[in-house]
């Protein structure tokens, strides 16, 4: 089995901040300088934004967020990279892109988190918190001091409220993130009506089921509030190829959002080739049979060699813990076999499902 490159196991290096100076400033931000890399520390009123582009005419808004995890600064540097370029297209732009960045703190650090996982605290009880702490109420006094994680969590709300105030057609949301295994490239979407046209849009392996074996993600969150939601792992962490791909599953959703016409979207035809030829060799669409949930207590390792997608059988020994091998439970491909220190999933099992045809015109995504 090949080997995961090098430092794989170990957290990606810190990320300078983007700036975005011809943005107006969200409630809150010093002079709309959102995400300068001088002079933030974190819980000050920022709101992290990479850019807010206003387009002339209303229409969808769509929101690409990266870097949830600290360790997975790709989407960062590809929204950061195409932001002026979107930009320039604003006058012939119908409705909204906004790029936020996720965790500030885990992303200056490059860690995974620093207290715990961003992308696993968007329950409704903890939301409720930081919206009592985002509004001065009681559930921000007299409790125990809010981690890191829970501060970023406050700062995004001030960006999803913003959204929700400003937005002037559909919200359509993509989140960017890497892997920590080789071959981590594809697209994860809820398997409704109304949310496959931007995921099928992206010519990646398309995995349903993913987040029915994840609780408390900021999508999870976000689907509850109508808006059509798609996940875009773009690679291993480190791999520099991963920025490519990431700038062109946006270009992608810009398009297939609805935001500028094709024509006007080179780029994205650009991205649809780079894309298909990643994952030509792959099945279209795939789903979810297993997730092994691990602890910090586990002491899980996965075996070195595992890349996504690979084949395995039932019974093929994938990693170890303290209480001995690990072995699959299921046949199918492996998936984001974990090879990096913090993580609550040690690997997950998805099966071939076929081919789904595209959605049809009228499968719009929710208001």
């Amino acid at each position: 089995m090949e080997r995961p490159p090098t430092g794989s196991g170990t957290e990606a290096s810190a990320i300078e901040r983007p700036s975005a100076p011809h943005e107006p400033p969200l409630s809150g931000e010093r002079g709309g300088r959102a995400g300068a890399a001088s002079g933030f520390g974190v819980g000050e009123a920022r709101s992290g934004l990479i850019g807010w582009v206003a387009g002339r005419r209303p229409g969808p808004l769509l929101l690409c967020v990266g870097g949830l995890h600290g360790n997975e600064p790709a989407g960062v540097r590809a929204l950061t990279a195409m932001i002026d370029d979107v930009r320039a297209r604003r006058g012939r732009m119908a409705g909204d892109f906004v790029a936020v960045m996720g965790n500030m703190a885990a992303l200056d650090a490059g860690r995974r988190f620093m207290a715990t996982d961003l992308n696993r605290i968007w329950t409704p009880e903890r939301v409720l918190r930081g919206r009592q702490r985002l509004e001065g109420g009681a559930g921000g006094r007299g409790g125990p001091a809010p981690t890191l994680e829970e501060l970023e969590m406050v700062r995004l709300l001030r960006v999803l409220d913003a959204v929700a105030l400003r937005r002037r057609g559909p919200v359509h949301v993509l989140d960017l993130h890497t892997t920590s295994g080789r071959g981590g490239t594809f697209a994860s979407t809820a398997d409704l009506p109304g949310y496959r046209r931007l995921a099928l849009a992206i010519p990646v392996p398309l995995v349903l089921g993913l987040g029915e074996h994840l609780n408390g993600t900021l999508l999870d969150y976000l689907d509850g509030l109508g808006y059509a939601t798609t996940v875009c792992e773009c690679g291993q962490h480190r791999e520099p190829r991963a920025v490519a791909r990431a700038e062109a599953a946006v270009w992608i959703a810009i398009a297939a959002a609805g935001l500028l016409p094709a024509a006007r979207v080179p780029e994205a035809a650009h991205g649809h080739r780079l894309l298909k030829a990643d994952s030509a060799h792959l099945p279209r669409v795939l789903r979810t049979v297993h997730r092994h949930p691990i602890t910090p207590r586990d002491g899980y390792r996965t075996l070195p060699g595992f890349r996504n997608f690979q084949r395995i059988q039932r019974g093929d020994l994938i990693g170890i813990d303290r209480r001995g091998e690990v072995a699959s439970p299921r046949d199918g491909r492996l998936l984001m076999p974990l090879y990096q220190r913090l993580g609550e999933d040690g690997f997950f099992v998805v099966r071939d499902s076929g081919t789904v045809l595209p959605p049809p015109a009228n499968d719009r995504a929710p208001h």
